[in-house]
């Protein structure tokens, strides 16, 4: 019974998922006559939030190390520009489409592991919680973006095909097109998901967040971890750009700005705990889907893109009032078995 009941608390989010779209496809019927719920505008929400998935296996990783990232959006706006340069750059000089795409997305990938590094070696020295840090981090990217580009707003087009057929070919299912990206979305996952749940670095990812005095214990370097999540994360930033660039088809400055409060609404949504101490990366996903159908919802309605933030901004409230009454019930469970608060035991100890 009890492992039942788990398994239905496991579910909750997915029941709210397929309740959200039972929601919108009868209010669209009743308003705009359309059919939300039809094979082509499933696929294209999957589509759509494929990148921001891929972002999420990344997030995902530093949420449950007890870290959180303010600078990913800018990141991967930088990380865009960047792969944009590299690859016109070498087409421009004589070199053929697909060898400038490989060059340009290792070196995106690269670039993105190792800014993202940057902010673990930080963390790591500075022993604070990152939000400052990622901030700092944010303001340093945006500026970087803008100097790339000269200063300007810029829009970059006629880029190699590789992009396309990673993030924007079209696979006929039906009356439906699915994206190649989302086939790459569903890769990364499982890579994720294996990492997390299936080595010694995962388990010890979930240890980092829930009790780093452990993973010190146990012989392996706090500092060395913080700085391994931050850069493998960065891995996942780097391949979401190239699968957005692809679905696009053109990189601008301002691509990916705020991914980052997005993914982490949805990962919270989905239970992903800020700070540490629990969530599974289907949790991840399920969370970033809810925010992706609730965006292509209020689009066939017709309703403004303010409505949109709005509501947006529900779902991230909504998000941390679920993540501190998981950290209440929590507690609740482990005084039941200590006798003593956890919390408590936390102030005492430090």
């Amino acid at each position: 019974m009890e492992k039942v009941k788990n398994k239905l608390k496991d579910m909750t989010m997915v029941f709210v998922l397929i309740g959200l779209l039972i929601i919108f496809f009868v209010l669209c019927q009743i308003i705009t006559g359309r059919n939300f719920l039809s094979l082509a505008n499933l696929l294209n929400i999957l589509g759509q939030n494929a990148y921001l998935v891929i972002i999420g296996v990344g997030i995902t990783f530093i949420m449950l190390g007890g870290g959180m990232d303010l600078s990913t959006g800018y990141l991967v706006s930088t990380v865009g520009i960047s792969m944009a340069l590299i690859n016109l750059g070498l087409m421009n000089n004589g070199m053929a489409s697909f060898p400038a795409f490989l060059i340009a997305a290792v070196a995106g990938v690269a670039l993105a592991t190792g800014l993202s590094a940057i902010n673990g070696v930080v963390y790591a020295w500075l022993k604070v919680f990152p939000f400052i840090i990622t901030l700092a981090m944010q303001y340093i990217l945006n500026g970087a973006t803008y100097l790339l580009s000269g200063g300007m707003t810029q829009t970059y087009r006629n880029l190699s095909n590789g992009f396309k057929i990673l993030g924007g070919y079209n696979i006929k299912i039906f009356s439906g097109n699915l994206k190649t990206g989302v086939l790459v979305m569903v890769v990364m996952v499982l890579i994720g998901s294996f990492i997390l749940n299936k080595t010694r670095f995962g388990r010890n990812v979930y240890a980092l967040g829930s009790n780093p005095e452990a993973v010190a214990l146990s012989g392996v370097s706090v500092a060395k971890m913080r700085i391994a999540v931050f850069a493998l994360a960065g891995v996942f930033f780097g391949i979401a750009q190239i699968v957005n660039i692809g679905r696009i088809g053109s990189v601008n400055n301002s691509m990916g700005v705020g991914t980052e409060f997005t993914v982490m609404a949805g990962a919270m949504l989905g239970g992903v705990k800020m700070g540490g101490g629990g969530g599974k990366m289907s949790n991840m996903v399920v969370g970033v889907l809810i925010i992706g159908v609730l965006n292509s919802g209020m689009n066939f309605l017709n309703l403004s893109q303010y409505w949109q933030y709005v509501a947006l901004g529900i779902v991230l409230l909504a998000a941390i009032i679920l993540d501190t009454l998981q950290t209440e019930n929590v507690q609740k469970r482990a005084k039941l078995v200590t006798g003593q608060d956890p919390a408590l035991l936390q102030k005492t100890e430090e």
